[in-house]
């Protein structure tokens, strides 16, 4: 600041100071303007015209600013570009005001504390993460790692305590959250920042003591423990509040819960096997994904939790069992599905609609929006109470009639106090209902017959003055005046008062006219403010109710994903898997549920892995055969069966699995300079050591980044060793050889894809039918991926060559030689140079010293030749 500042610009800095960390929109009238640097970023990033304050003097401001009523859309390009906004307002009306006006930071908007419904996405959750260790060490050697997600939207808060950096990363790419925070000042930080280099991090101090104090006010209890065992995930949990509570500036209504999240209750789908699965979209132009396929529900809070059931499958047969009857009960009552669709479609947010209520920016829409979602209720309530009066009610089913709340109280408290079609803005006025306030119905009356007098004042004006043309008009800067042309100014009383004088009129007021204009603008300004006060207190007394509305929003949610199941089911063919605690996985038919819909004819394919006669199935074939799509296809079999979901196939026979992993391609890793043998050693060396014998591995070309007999050989020992932990395994491969597995190992089976060849070509019949294959069809895949002719031609002969040279692989025939250790010995022969055909032809013991010396003479010209 300089000695010239002025006043509005040092309320500026003094806000700037508090938020150096934000892009500061600072209110000015219809505008948000931003000042010196963070005009200077934000006019590169919102493309808007970047221009001074007090252009005339030295070191002039850069300035830059966008109307306020289209803040949200400017600001979701700041939050994406990685900047907070904080939004500074005007709190006191600048008409009523002399000299400054008073503004206050009401929010800081970041990340993971958006809660605008503009700003997110209706059927995905909008998490803020916090994390906490023992800071003494870094976070990857940390053995108890807590972590506290919130959507602040919803008001959703859980917590976890993960044994490990790498159990914490996995739930965390589930969670997949927007914002971060980590502690600041400590070691771990700069490994935790590399491991999360994609996600907004925000260094955050926060100790033990303040987060569990904070817990303890927030949830109004004695001790931290009646939310759970003292620890880390405690500790982020307070310190995650604290972070919002700060940049929500202490309005923090919505989070009413704090929930722990069993990660011991779900299935283990690893990050990798999620990518390779292609389970949820990664963004919006994301196609194919499992999510897209199932999800036939009408809501966003039916979506949302459609897509943690699918990112969380359950391992409790008796559960899934649970919700399986639950879809199967809509899946056969296709009337009333249908009728409860036809209402879930009308039904609004109530999630982030109470959420909004909860942090005192719900607008008047939003709480007719919520009063609307429960007049649906009674409606709704009738279809829950016809099905559970039928014999074998689902418990699921049985529980929402139980536990029902219709909340008419809260729906009538709304009806009797906002219009039915409410302004978006309290500043328009017309909110509050007629009858619902003596005193408010009183001023509005005055305000029409205000407007009558103002109506009689002008006609006995002109009676008065005999001026036809004078007109009493209003505009924001002079109030009520009367207004007359400049022909007619002669004709003015004594008693006008000049205001303004125009071009071709002049202005006046006068005492009467004064009066009117006084009582008429103070009830103006009295409607709005009592409007804005009453329906504070509605908000206000809606948000007691919050846990409630949650509940029931929960319940919402429930029957719009069981509703979905079914109706997905029903459109596709799909069937209920019969789900156990055993390990065998028997599918008959089976297809693949994305590609199912994506072809016009999808050719389906068994299964059967039934340890420990069948346990690892070696899948042979040529590439583009679909190996890969078989793997896939059985893994997501197994995957929405335990979720609650029907399955595309004929029958199918899942036992629980705990894990499901994948090892499929080179991932991302090899932009951080690993080769592609290094990430696949990597990422098996992770699945070795966690899966068990309820897991399911797939496994995809193993050992194809390191030369042909080092990555047969590696194949063969991991291959022996998944056998050994009877982990079901699916192993696709090139590497025929190692079909030879299945001589020496129980529980291996050797499948392969039919192929069948016409006229020198090949054609992909896409059946995977037991027995190995004896042929890659490499050069035939080659030649349909578009190869020169003359390439192929040429392959075909170095083909004919080898197979000239005869050269078996070392492995056909001699799996029974393979040491216990695992080793494979090999001899790989290889071509025979001339000098090596001329020297072995040589007979050392008749050849003369002589002729030993030419020989040599001539065979070390010929090797200079040659090199």
């Amino acid at each position: 600041m300089t000695p010239n500042t002025t006043p509005m610009m040092k309320q500026y800095w003094e806000l700037k100071k508090q938020h150096s960390d934000a892009i500061l929109f600072f209110r000015v009238g219809d505008f948000y303007e931003m000042f010196h640097d963070d005009a200077m970023v934000a006019s590169k990033i919102l493309e808007i015209v970047l221009t001074t304050r007090d252009k005339n003097k030295e070191n002039a401001i850069p300035l830059c600013g966008i109307p306020y009523h289209a803040a949200n859309g400017y600001i979701q390009k700041l939050i994406k570009a990685g900047h907070a906004v904080a939004v500074c307002e005007q709190t006191e009306d600048a008409a009523l005001t002399k000299g400054l006006v008073k503004r206050e930071v009401s929010r800081v908007i970041t990340p993971g504390t958006i809660i605008d419904p503009e700003l997110l996405s209706a059927k995905e959750n909008n998490y803020i993460v916090a994390i906490a260790w023992d800071f003494k060490i870094p976070i990857q050697k940390a053995h108890e790692i807590g972590v506290a997600f919130l959507d602040l939207s919803t008001g959703e808060f859980q917590f976890f305590l993960a044994d490990s950096f790498e159990e914490a990363e996995n739930e965390l790419s589930k969670i997949d959250p927007k914002e971060v925070i980590v502690p600041a000042n400590n070691e771990g930080v700069g490994q935790f920042l590399q491991a999360f280099t994609m996600r907004s991090v925000a260094p955050f101090y926060f100790s033990q003591e303040a987060s569990y104090k904070l817990l303890r006010q927030h949830f109004q209890i004695h001790a931290v423990t009646s939310l759970g065992k003292e620890g880390h995930d405690l500790i982020s949990a307070g310190a995650l509040l604290a972070y919002v509570k700060e940049t929500q500036k202490g309005v923090i209504g919505s989070i009413t819960s704090l929930k722990p999240r069993p990660l011991g209750a779900f299935m283990q789908v690893h990050p990798l096997a999620q990518q390779h699965l292609n389970l949820v979209p990664k963004n919006k132009k994301s196609e194919g994904t499992l999510l897209q396929v199932l999800d036939y529900t009408t809501t966003a809070m039916g979506g949302r939790l459609l897509r943690q059931w699918l990112l969380h499958p359950l391992l409790s047969s008796a559960k899934i069992t649970e919700r399986q009857k639950g879809v199967t009960f809509f899946y056969e009552n296709i009337s009333l599905r249908q009728k409860t669709m036809s209402l879930l479609k009308e039904m609004s947010d109530m999630e982030r609609l109470i959420g909004r209520i909860g942090l005192n920016t719900a607008s008047p829409r939003d709480l007719a929006a919520l009063k609307n979602a429960l007049f649906l209720f009674p409606e709704m309530i009738k279809i829950v109470t016809l099905a559970t009066s039928q014999e074998d009610t689902p418990f699921l089913i049985a529980e929402l009639q139980m536990e029902w709340d219709s909340l008419d109280d809260v729906a009538e408290m709304i009806d009797r106090a906002i219009v039915t079609a409410p302004p978006h803005s309290l500043k328009d006025g017309g909110v509050i209902k007629e009858g619902y306030l003596a005193e408010l119905d009183h001023l509005r009356h005055f305000q029409k017959t205000g407007k009558f007098m103002l109506t009689e004042f002008e006609l006995q004006e002109r009676q008065k003055t005999c001026i036809e043309s004078l007109k009493v008009r209003y505009n924001s800067v002079f109030g009520y005046y009367i207004e007359v042309s400049e022909s007619q100014i002669k004709k003015i009383p004594a008693d006008y008062v000049r205001k303004q004088t125009l071009t071709h009129a002049e202005r006046f007021t006068t005492t009467a006219l004064k009066e009117i204009e006084e009582n008429l603008l103070g009830a103006n300004e009295k409607v709005i403010l009592l409007e804005q006060n009453t329906f504070d207190t509605i908000r206000q007394k809606v948000a007691t109710h919050t846990g409630r509305i949650q509940a029931m929003a929960g319940k919402i949610s429930l029957l719009d994903t069981l509703i979905s199941l079914a109706e997905v089911a029903h459109q596709n063919r799909y069937i209920c898997p019969t789900v156990n605690e055993g390990l065998m996985v028997h599918i008959v038919e089976g297809r693949h549920p994305v590609l199912d819909k994506m072809l016009t004819h999808f050719v389906p394919n068994d299964t059967r892995i039934d340890p420990p006669t069948e346990t690892l199935l070696l899948i042979t074939g040529p590439n583009m055969a679909g190996k890969s799509t078989y793997m896939q296809q059985v893994a997501l079999i197994v995957l929405m069966a335990q979720i609650g979901s029907f399955v595309p196939a004929e029958s199918a026979t899942i036992g629980v699995c705990d894990q499901i992993f994948a090892r499929i391609g080179a991932s991302d890793a090899l932009t951080k300079g690993m080769s592609t043998f290094m990430v696949e050693m990597t990422e098996m060396s992770q699945i070795l050591r966690h899966a068990t014998a309820k897991s399911l591995i797939l496994l995809d070309e193993l050992g194809r980044g390191t030369s042909t007999f080092d990555g047969i050989s590696i194949a063969w020992a991991i291959a022996e060793h998944v056998q050994k932990l009877q982990a079901r395994t699916l192993f696709a491969t090139h590497y025929h050889e190692l079909t030879q597995l299945a001589k020496a190992q129980k529980g291996i089976k050797n499948y392969h894809v039919l192929i069948r060849e016409w006229n020198d070509e090949i054609i992909f019949l896409r059946k995977v039918i037991e027995g190995g294959s004896d042929k890659s069809y490499g050069i035939e895949v080659g030649r349909l991926a578009g190869l020169p002719q003359a390439i192929m031609m040429r392959a075909k002969e170095v083909l004919q060559l080898l197979e000239m040279a005869d050269l078996k692989s070392p492995l056909a025939g001699t799996a029974d030689l393979i040491s216990d250790a695992g080793q494979i010995l090999m001899s790989v022969p290889t071509p025979i140079h001339p000098i090596i055909k001329r020297l072995s032809a040589m007979d050392s013991n008749t050849i003369t010293p002589i002729q030993a010396i030419q020989i040599l003479a001539e065979l070390s010209e010929e090797a200079k030749k040659m090199s």
